[in-house]
């Protein structure tokens, strides 16, 4: 593992050549970056606070909110607000980022969450997968980079530590890979269950599986721990004569730990949970690859020879400079814009095709 300044590999679909992975060019640092942008010229006073990033900022935030309704009841005692929310839960389609069905109050659930639960039942999932297939193919997996409540934690993690670190592009390229393999075992045990129960043949394969049988990923799934298992299912000390609750959790702590963990390393390594292990992450990617609104680069104002800033700034690690002008086929762009916002050359732009 290395320490960032450089170039960033992608392992989107694009053919791959025989250039080695050491970059021949001088590579633009994060100061440079900084510099760029403080020699852009200055328009608006107020665009520190009128901007792409402070936007996708806001609207992260409110939907935090807004997919865990509960939180109004649990810290700010506000059920109205609460009621407000979940009134839309009848008639809003999952949307494709990380949220549990079985979050109290939830307000919205996540596409890969109810598949998985909707498979083990042994029904196929039309409504569900169709909503989720027109949502990626018009805007790709823009949800995950401003809605999803995981990848919100793990971007306001990362804002205090400007140098990220990054793999080799040799070693990004293996590690995406274990989000496959994650996704193939759970969508795996999903039909299995599912096949089980319509034919009648569950019990056995249900006291096997234990807790992995409706969900194969929710032990697992950060935002089932923390909006499921840790508001509901686990009791919490109020004072020091409760402190003994903790010794209730059981697999619990575990499943905090991981999450503990999870954020932690997520301040060195930008949105590694999405990058690596996110099973959701996989099946969004299939079909957002070629949504009609994606990332392209003006021509006439990209320098891609002596600059890279995109790449740099980029949360998901993408070598935006080795995908043609007119758009971005990335399977891993999250619409975050965070190439657009810094871009000193105002290169990057939004395409429609």
């Amino acid at each position: 593992m290395t320490e960032d300044t450089g170039k960033i590999e992608d392992t989107g679909e694009v053919e791959e050549t025989s250039e080695p992975d050491v970059e021949v060019e001088e590579p633009v640092t994060e100061k440079e970056v900084k510099e760029k942008k403080e020699k852009k010229p200055r328009g608006n006073p107020l665009g520190f606070i009128f901007n792409l990033r402070m936007l996708r900022r806001f609207v992260q935030i409110g939907f935090f909110f807004a997919i865990n309704a509960y939180i109004f009841v649990a810290w700010f005692h506000m059920p109205n607000v609460t009621k407000f929310f979940i009134s839309f839960r009848d008639i809003m389609p999952s949307l494709p980022i990380l949220a549990p069905l079985e979050a109290p109050f939830g307000a919205i659930s996540g596409s890969f969450d109810t598949l998985q639960q909707t498979f083990s039942t042994g029904i196929f999932p039309f409504f569900t997968l169709g909503a989720m297939i027109i949502i990626l193919i018009f805007v790709g997996r823009a949800p995950c980079g401003w809605i999803c409540p995981i990848g919100t934690i793990q971007d306001f993690v990362t804002l205090p530590k400007r140098t990220k670190i990054r793999p080799s592009p040799s070693t990004e390229k293996e590690l995406r890979k274990v989000k496959l393999y994650i996704f193939v075992v759970v969508v795996g045990l999903a039909v299995w269950m599912g096949i089980a129960r319509a034919t009648g043949t569950a019990e056995t394969l249900e006291a096997a599986l234990g807790m992995f049988a409706n969900d194969a990923f929710a032990p697992l799934n950060p935002a089932y721990i923390l909006f499921k298992v840790l508001a509901l299912d686990v009791l919490w000390p109020t004072s020091f004569s409760t402190l003994w609750y903790f010794s209730t959790w059981g697999f619990a702590l575990l499943q905090f730990a991981f999450v503990a963990i999870m954020f932690i390393i997520s301040f060195w390594f930008p949105r590694w949970f999405c990058r690596w292990l996110c099973p959701a992450a996989y099946l969004y990617g299939i079909f957002a690859k070629e949504s009609l609104i994606g990332i392209g680069r003006n021509p006439a104002r990209c320098t891609p020879d002596t600059c890279n800033v995109c790449e740099v700034v980029c949360p998901m690690n993408i070598r935006i400079r080795r995908f043609p002008y007119q758009h971005m086929h990335s399977p891993d762009c999250i619409m975050c814009l965070d190439c657009k916002s810094h871009c000193p050359n105002d290169a990057i732009v939004l395409r429609f095709s």
